[in-house]
């Protein structure tokens, strides 16, 4: 088999891009999705027939790997060919993608744990958050030049604009009148039955809930608005990972990133 591979848009493949999403068994956030929507698209064709896809991020990383089923026993030498023709170093891929995770191990030098991802499906049995709903308020836009100062390059990928536009919302948790931490909700644009909740605690004010009233109180809003709550976390981020784990979210999935 001599398949040909041609630059594409994710647009020109979305039926593909569709079947691909169903096959996924296990959450995934914002983080994850950035590496695909910014990354370039490539078909995968037999006799000008579609048979799968692929994506590159920054020109170096392989972040999708799809085939349909009845071409899979073309997949290993297919991959292999990617990897070499575009020079690819390594792999951003979920444990919750099984042919894609396979093929990246069958080639692998060195497997990193990038990431853990959060379900918020079920509800987990907690106790009640240390701080109330009351204490949660939406942060206006024109304050997010001081929750900046606060919060060093946290919220670095978040711009003024998105706030304004309502795209993403953020949140401080106060007590007294002091910005005791901040939270934010960032609708998936790819698996979108997906709300991502994030939360930062200011360092005077750790130890005390204040994380794990955030998480609790944003996944009541995901819900209230016929969203599930996910969450992501570095790998070795144990303090955020145990925050959002008592604030009723499991992780059985995973964000590896693999070298060749």
């Amino acid at each position: 088999m001599n398949p040909a591979i041609n630059k594409t848009t994710i647009d020109n493949i979305m039926p593909l891009f569709e079947k691909y999403l169903k096959t996924l068994n296990g959450v995934s956030d914002d983080y994850w999705e950035e590496h695909i929507i910014n990354a370039e698209f490539y078909e995968i064709t037999i006799n000008e027939k579609s048979i799968g896809y692929f994506s590159v991020y920054n020109k170096e990383k392989i972040t999708q790997f799809y085939m349909f089923d009845e071409y899979l026993n073309h997949s290993q030498p297919i991959f292999k060919k990617v990897l070499e023709k575009y020079k690819i170093n390594s792999a951003y891929v979920s444990t919750s993608d099984q042919l894609f995770l396979s093929l990246c191990l069958d080639f692998h030098s060195k497997v990193f744990m990038q990431a853990y991802f959060f379900d918020g499906t079920v509800n987990v049995g907690v106790r009640p958050a240390e701080y109330g709903r009351d204490c949660l308020f939406e942060v206006d836009p024109n304050e997010f030049d001081d929750v900046k100062t606060k919060t060093g390059d946290f919220f670095d990928f978040v711009s003024k604009s998105l706030l304004e536009q309502g795209v993403i919302k953020l949140y401080k948790l106060c007590e007294d009148g002091e910005d005791l931490g901040y939270g934010i909700i960032v609708p998936n644009k790819l698996l979108t039955q997906y709300w991502a909740n994030g939360m930062i605690t200011l360092e005077k004010y750790r130890g005390r809930g204040v994380g794990r009233s955030i998480q609790m109180h944003l996944s009541d809003i995901c819900k209230e608005n016929g969203y599930i709550p996910i969450s992501g976390c570095w790998y070795y981020n144990q303090i955020s990972k145990k925050t959002i784990e008592s604030a009723g979210r499991f992780s059985k999935t995973r964000l590896l990133n693999i070298t060749f």
